[in-house]
């Protein structure tokens, strides 16, 4: 039986054909390893571009002995003395004791041009100074405060593409964009006050941050959603009388002339602008020619310092005064508001401002010295005052209080909505 055997022959390649073949093999390995070193490359630049540590040039400023720091990792704080100048790192934290003089008790310059400055009873924990290393692409300051009061002045962005400076408090995270000033408080809640700029706050409570523009403030305590407001305090209690004299302190007081007749006070409601509100008069019949002071004062106790204004304003109606002008010393005026405060050197400060509503021939209406001003007001009219106390000079840095008073032999003046509004 004869066996069929078949005998498969490949066709025959070209010495041609097959050296094409080699060379695009080999191009292609070239072009895979070009492409791998290059993604390589790239990975290894992204990275380097990416890394980030912490930064140094950071400074902390003493303005008094009630500073000091705890480094990263200790408990035990260190003093700083006043007027030096020491370097703040990442980790540590800086405090302020509540006995702290007003005004600012320190003052951090971070690397970056961002500043911080630091009142009374205030702790502030650096937690992240960072940015990258090789490159201008992250930024980031992250702050813990626990208490306290700071106004902080976040650097602008220049040429990072991102930027972050972020505070935590007890009750809130709260975001701040670069290029602006805030003013934070921590007590029993968190208050953030934007001056210029803008911030985001975010609670457990919101599922969605609060923003918060130029001009505004938000306040939020534990428990409760945060409130958006006007950023203004009023610093002076029942200015509208509507709690009689509750907060407070009248007094007639007489002069060593050996007067007699007391200065009492009135409460009554008068339509005021068109709206019926409650006035409060000071008033001295049968005085003749001796002097007596009716004083109506409260109490402030209020650190100016962080504010840029202090307005106080009320509603003045003079019905009578017996002397002209001010009198023949230039300082009994039918009504005054004394400011008591002090300076940035700590020395106590009075300033009065007095109120007329005629002169003659004889009587001054100059306070002696520096003590006081002066100024002219329609009779028997009310009135709107308007006055600046962060204008005098020395500026003041903290209220002590305010006196509404009325000085001379016989007076009536009607004083309504008081206020003392800082921003």
């Amino acid at each position: 039986m004869a066996i069929l055997s078949v005998q498969i022959i490949p066709p025959s390649r070209s010495p041609q054909a097959t050296a094409r073949l080699a060379w695009l093999v080999l191009g292609l390995s070239w072009i895979g390893f070009l492409l791998i070193c290059t993604l390589s490359g790239y990975g290894l630049w992204h990275l380097r571009a990416s890394l980030a540590g912490p930064q140094e040039n950071n400074t902390l400023e003493s303005y008094t002995g009630a500073v000091s720091r705890i480094y990263a990792g200790e408990v035990r704080p260190i003093t700083i003395p006043s007027g030096q100048v020491v370097a703040l790192a990442e980790g540590e934290t800086v405090r302020v004791e509540k006995g702290a003089p007003p005004g600012t008790a320190a003052l951090v310059t971070l690397w970056e041009g961002s500043t911080l400055q630091l009142y009374a009873g205030t702790q502030v924990t650096f937690r992240r100074l960072q940015a990258t290393l090789y490159s201008e692409r992250f930024r980031e300051v992250a702050l813990e405060v626990p208490a306290g009061q700071l106004l902080l002045g976040v650097a602008r962005a220049g040429s990072y593409q991102q930027v972050r400076f972020v505070v935590y408090t007890p009750f809130a995270r709260v975001e701040l964009a670069a290029g602006g000033n805030y003013l934070l408080r921590v007590g029993r809640g968190t208050e953030v006050a934007v001056r210029l700029g803008e911030a985001s706050l975010f609670t457990d409570l919101e599922g969605t941050p609060v923003s918060i523009a130029a001009g505004q403030k938000a306040v939020v305590e534990a428990g409760a959603p945060p409130q958006v407001e006007p950023a203004r305090w009023q610093l002076l209690r029942n200015g509208d009388f509507a709690q009689g004299l509750a907060y407070w302190r009248f007094r007639s007081e007489q002069t060593a002339d050996g007067g007699q007749v007391d200065a009492t006070y009135i409460l009554d409601q008068q339509r005021v602008d068109g709206n019926w509100t409650w006035t409060l008069g000071l008033n001295r019949t049968g005085g003749t020619r001796d002097r007596c002071l009716a004083i109506l004062s409260q109490e402030i106790g209020a650190d100016l310092s962080p504010y840029h204004s202090v307005l106080l304003e009320f509603d003045l109606r003079i019905d009578y005064q017996s002397q002209p002008g001010g009198g023949p010393l230039g300082v009994d005026y039918p009504f005054n508001v004394a400011v008591r405060y002090h300076d940035a050197q700590g020395e106590s400060r009075r300033y009065t401002f007095g109120f007329y509503d005629h002169t003659a021939r004889g009587a001054l209406t100059d306070f002696p010295g520096t003590e006081g001003e002066a100024h002219l007001v329609p009779h028997y009219r009310w009135t709107h005052i308007s006055l600046e106390l962060l204008e005098l000079r020395p500026r003041p840095i903290f209220l002590d209080g305010i006196e509404l008073l009325a000085s001379g032999n016989d007076y009536k003046a009607w004083v309504a909505n008081v206020s003392l509004s800082a921003r």
